[in-house]
């Protein structure tokens, strides 16, 4: 389902600097916004009516007056000054807007490029990185032939090498790391699917996907942005589940748990 929400983070990387001061307050103060007036919100963003005016119309709404209705249907807050309840609808608001961006049909397909992968690369550098290696760690146990690639030195010698058979799955927050990129256009050249879990549309990293699957914007999570955001766990929970519906995969991957806590690997002292 599309929502402005969405597809204002599928527009940000390519808008203006005054775009996305607009763009930031909407996604990160969405209930204030709408109580605001449009000069009020010109205000709050430094910026003009005029220019408000136009960003409502690139994301589609007729006026400013449209753009806060259509906000206003999308929030579904509760006041709470308990941080427990504000966790809570946090975590709720997160998984409403992670299941919003990404579609069944989106999830399918990139369980049918891993399935038919005969090789399957997952990139990511810096705290993507963590994502990566967590990921990698759930295909190897369902008998997958997946390899982690967190070094940019490395990322590079993989595209190099892989061919048309193979499947990389990339994860970068912002689709613009220099050294990803690089890598991923070298991969392509070989004719290699790549799929990308990333917060940011119409990025380089987008325009080279066969896929993409969107995480939350990093100010639509405020300060828990940094490190690994829990909409890519929910993804990576999500196409892992997935895979384990096939009852060889499920039992390759109970045989390989068992293997990795069995009593006769822990060395006693």
């Amino acid at each position: 389902m599309s929502t402005l929400l969405k597809e204002i983070q599928m527009k940000y990387s390519s808008m203006s600097e005054k775009d996305k001061r607009i763009a930031n307050f909407l996604i990160s103060h969405p209930e204030e916004a709408t109580k605001c007036n449009i000069k009020e919100l010109a205000k709050k963003t430094k910026t003009s009516t005029s220019t408000i005016t136009r960003f409502s119309k690139k994301v589609s709404c007729k006026n400013f007056v449209e753009l806060k209705v259509k906000l206003a249907q999308e929030l579904q807050y509760e006041s709470h000054d308990d941080i427990h309840v504000f966790l809570r609808n946090h975590y709720k608001n997160m998984f409403d807007n992670i299941q919003n961006l990404n579609g069944n049909e989106q999830i399918n397909k990139v369980t049918q490029l891993i399935v038919e992968a005969k090789n399957i690369y997952v990139y990511g550098l810096g705290s993507s990185g963590l994502a990566a290696q967590e990921f990698n760690y759930r295909l190897s146990r369902m008998g997958l032939s997946s390899q982690s690639i967190t070094d940019s030195h490395l990322m590079l010698i993989r595209s190099a090498l892989c061919t048309e058979k193979d499947l990389i799955l990339a994860f970068s927050r912002s689709g613009q790391t220099k050294d990803l990129i690089t890598s991923i256009e070298k991969a392509k050249k070989k004719g290699v699917k790549v799929v990308s879990f990333t917060a940011y549309g119409e990025t380089p990293l987008t325009k080279a996907s066969d896929v993409t699957l969107w995480t939350m914007h990093p100010v639509k999570n405020g300060y828990f942005s940094t490190g690994i955001d829990l909409s890519t766990f929910y993804l990576i929970d999500l196409i892992s589940l997935k895979l384990l519906a096939d009852p060889a995969r499920k039992s390759t991957y109970e045989e390989t748990i068992s293997v990795i806590s069995s009593e006769s690997h822990i060395k006693k002292g």
